[in-house]
């Protein structure tokens, strides 16, 4: 069963990524609740006693942005949750427009199911959101493993209240600013094009082992290839790219 009211942003393997827009959408997920016996989502549940479809609920009525990474339609792996807290403003001068300071989200929190930490899935959850947020993001890690791996995986820095135009309130916290946030997707692509783009690597490392051996390679194997090539392109790093293009320009499609 796909869960309703998912706007997916991104596809890789049998893992989807995408943004919650309605509360009862939470019914339909699967969320594997940590115990004694059983490793699960369990942060919220141990700290504050809170049920977690009451949590997820909870932050798309107060009109935060719900990210998941869901497997197999409905089994849920990792969220994170989003407050705007400033937004973008502009500047026409000239009759020309310009972004002056992109709008900020603070980072409610981000968890992952432990039994999938630790392969990236929460630097792809957190890459796909903050790319459809063109935002500015800051958050108060509440942990030393939490803050090392924003400081070291996400590369946040230190954030200056008066520089950002926030109030002291926020002092302590850590910054993403908008043109790493913009670029963290397809830096990871490019790092980890496997991961991000599985499908796309698998199909083009099969089709060109076939060619190595002289293997038939039809048009509908191309296609196919060609649809997943289109569809990631604006990921792809120029040296993968380059690649790929040479590789079908090597078929004749007439």
């Amino acid at each position: 069963m796909s869960v309703k009211d998912l706007n997916i942003l991104h596809v890789a393997g049998n893992i989807q990524y995408g943004v919650l827009e309605t509360g009862s959408s939470i019914d339909q997920l699967d969320i594997d609740i940590g115990n004694a016996s059983n490793a699960g989502f369990n942060y919220f549940h141990n700290k504050f006693g809170m049920p977690y479809d009451f949590l997820l609920k909870s932050s798309i009525s107060s009109g935060h942005s719900l990210f998941i990474a869901i497997q197999d339609e409905n089994k849920l792996l990792g969220f994170a949750r989003f407050e705007q807290i400033s937004e973008e403003t502009e500047r026409t001068y000239r009759g020309k427009t310009n972004v002056v300071n992109h709008s900020i989200h603070l980072l409610r929190s981000i968890e992952i199911h432990p039994s999938h930490r630790h392969v990236g899935i929460g630097r792809l959850l957190f890459a796909i959101a903050v790319k459809h947020l063109k935002s500015n993001v800051i958050t108060m890690p509440d942990n030393p493993g939490a803050s090392r791996f924003f400081k070291e995986k996400l590369r946040f820095k230190p954030l200056n209240p008066k520089n950002s135009g926030l109030s002291s309130r926020y002092e302590g916290y850590l910054i993403l600013q908008y043109p790493r946030a913009k670029n963290m997707l397809k830096t990871m692509a490019g790092n980890y094009p496997r991961m991000v783009m599985p499908e796309l690597i698998g199909s083009y490392e099969a089709l060109k082992f076939r060619h190595n051996m002289g293997k038939n390679i039809s048009s509908e194997d191309i296609s196919d290839f060609l649809t997943l090539f289109e569809s990631s392109r604006e990921l792809l790093d120029n040296k993968l790219k380059g690649e790929m293009n040479s590789f079908i320009r090597g078929f004749d499609f007439k």
